[in-house]
């Protein structure tokens, strides 16, 4: 992925009419996400499996939940870091949700939601 920039910020609105309703999602605390994506160093890593949320950073090493078993094959969505940190700054909301829509994964923080990842794998740093 050679250092380019993953992630686009959407207003809520044009999240749901490019990538359609959520269909399920997840909340995180935003002060719990920073700290979390403070040991990262480009990339951060999304999934929403049976209600829980999964996060990594770049090579694909845990950062929450902690014990959390990851297997290869499972897909992630990836963004930059940088555009996570845009997206908490912008949103200013105390809640992160990560939503699973039809095709794919969005993060929202206030009325905003990033979107255009890549999938990891294939697509893994």
């Amino acid at each position: 992925m050679a250092d380019e920039i993953i992630g686009k910020i959407f207003s809520k609105e044009e999240a749901d009419k490019n990538y359609g309703p959520v269909l399920s999602s997840v909340k995180i605390s935003s002060s719990e996400l920073k700290a979390l994506i403070s040991k990262s160093n480009k990339y951060v890593m999304f999934n929403t499996k049976d209600g829980k949320l999964s996060i990594l950073r770049e090579g694909r090493v845990l950062l929450y939940p902690a014990g959390f078993s990851v297997k290869a094959d499972e897909k992630y969505a990836t963004y930059s870091k940088s555009k996570v940190e845009e997206l908490l700054n912008s949103g200013k909301a105390d809640t992160t949700v990560v939503e699973q829509r039809k095709e794919v994964m969005s993060v929202t923080n206030g009325q905003y939601t990033m979107e255009i990842m890549n999938w990891c794998p294939p697509f893994c740093s």
